[in-house]
């Protein structure tokens, strides 16, 4: 069976438009994980949480930097089902959305926190153009999560909330570093799912031909 990991690296020409597009299949399963994460997320007050965690400073911010990669989990298995870049931007859209229509005290600042950090995911899979394998996904979810704690310090004023600019760089590092075990587990997620019967992709539509199988 030709996966995303086992793809050839000659195989096919990358058409970058291919990873931005959304056929019915890929709509569905980016929405119903991203329903999940949020309701994840409301059920376990995550909002709350991270601001308990971010008012003791440094210590909570480096702690959060290497939690919030946790987040993308689902989004990344998302990807690696349907083996589309905007599988990521739909679903941490639709997470911020459920969110904010839930009541979090972020509100639509939380679109922000989802699809800022998304379009780093998206620039790393681009730009290795699916090669890689687990390596792709710890990659892109490295950058993801970096990009997710340098977008906290911006929707919340600065780098004076981590104690100052050296802590929260080094936070944003911490992000990097955690994002690497979690793109790799989400890689694995992925695989999971394809194996439990998900709809899935064998080759990235970028690469060549859009063929569903069901596991």
């Amino acid at each position: 069976m030709a996966t995303a990991d086992a793809a050839p690296a000659t195989r096919g020409v990358y058409r970058i438009g291919e990873d931005f597009k959304l056929n019915t299949m890929d709509i569905v399963v980016a929405v119903l994980l991203g329903v999940i994460e949020a309701a994840i997320e409301i059920v376990g007050a995550l909002g709350f949480l991270e601001r308990t965690v971010w008012a003791t400073g440094a210590v909570g911010f480096a702690i959060y930097a290497f939690y919030n990669g946790t987040t993308w989990i689902l989004f990344y298995s998302g990807v690696y089902l349907r083996k589309r870049a905007m599988v990521l931007v739909l679903a941490a859209g639709v997470t911020a959305l459920v969110r904010w229509f839930a009541g979090d005290p972020d509100g639509p600042v939380l679109l922000f926190y989802g699809l800022f950090p998304a379009a780093f995911g998206v620039a790393v899979i681009v730009l290795m153009r699916w090669r890689g394998a687990k390596m792709l996904f710890a990659l892109s979810v490295a950058a993801t999560a970096a990009a997710n704690q340098w977008a906290t310090f911006i929707g919340q004023g600065g780098f004076q909330l981590a104690d100052g600019a050296t802590w929260a760089l080094i936070s944003i590092a911490i992000g990097g570093v955690g994002g690497l075990i979690w793109g790799v587990i989400s890689w694995y997620l992925g695989r999971g799912l394809e194996r439990a019967g998900v709809p899935s992709v064998d080759i990235p539509p970028a690469l060549g031909d859009d063929q569903t199988h069901h596991a």
